[in-house]
């Protein structure tokens, strides 16, 4: 199993109440993972602008993520804070920043990265098989994601629901896969509507995906996991995608063929 950088409970949070931007000063919250600023709340002139990414920029404040490794910030006007601050200062951002977080609908192939820095999420099932569906697409442009996949099924002690395989598939360019384990099993044929997918599990799953993309700043990229052969109910599975994975504004292109 390939990761990139291993995502860990080293979470550390700061505030600094007066902060300098490119247009006034202001209020500032960060969370570092590993001494990677994960996430940011920017407050300029009592509007909030919330970001993951070293994409993200507004013009009254520049940059809207440190860039770089925590010791190489000068923090001196900053304090540290707790989690408990941190996340109710974002949930409440979340609802009135600026630049709230969405999902994006995309028609096309989801197994084809839109750039670069991309991690490509899917469920996998819990039986070792690998065959239909979008791990056809998945495995004729990246076929190494399908030989990690069944050398994992064979690890008795990693390979259960909830779990992730996080692997590299190209290393220039950062574009990984993400082997989800929450399917319980296959569907037999055309008349069977079983549920297969495992919602508990695929919550588990997000959550790693989650502090893995943060950490390694990555964009995700799917295609309407665990609604297809897995048989789930879209609406639910769009649910847990919010609460996993939009909540901490990360990126995420949904593909539909």
């Amino acid at each position: 199993m390939e990761q990139y950088v291993k995502p860990d409970e080293s979470l550390l949070y700061y505030k600094c109440d007066n902060v300098e931007f490119a247009k006034g000063h202001g209020q500032l919250f960060t969370e570092f993972e590993n001494g990677i600023a994960t996430r940011q709340i920017n407050i300029i002139n009592n509007e909030m602008y919330i970001s993951s990414s070293l994409k993200d920029w507004n013009e009254n404040i520049g940059f809207l993520l440190y860039d770089g490794h925590i010791d190489s910030l000068d923090l001196s006007d900053s304090v540290p804070t707790t989690r408990i601050e941190f996340e109710n200062k974002w949930k409440e951002a979340i609802l009135v920043a600026i630049n709230k977080p969405q999902t994006s609908y995309l028609k096309g192939d989801a197994s084809i990265p839109l750039e670069e820095n991309t991690l490509i999420i899917h469920v996998v099932n819990i039986l070792g098989l690998w065959g239909k569906g979008f791990v056809l697409s998945l495995s004729k442009q990246f076929p190494y994601a399908k030989k990690e996949y069944l050398k994992w099924s064979k690890d008795k002690e990693t390979f259960r629901l909830g779990e992730v395989q996080f692997v590299c598939v190209d290393q220039q360019k950062s574009v990984f896969i993400a082997n989800m384990l929450a399917q319980k099993g296959v569907r037999k044929n055309y008349k069977d509507s079983t549920t297969y997918i495992g919602y508990d599990a695929l919550r588990s799953c997000l959550k790693k995906v989650a502090r893995f993309s943060l950490i390694n700043r990555l964009t995700i990229q799917m295609p309407k996991i665990g609604s297809g052969l897995a048989g789930g109910d879209w609406s639910e599975i769009e649910k847990i995608i919010n609460e996993e994975l939009i909540y901490y504004k990360i990126k995420c292109n949904v593909f539909e063929l």
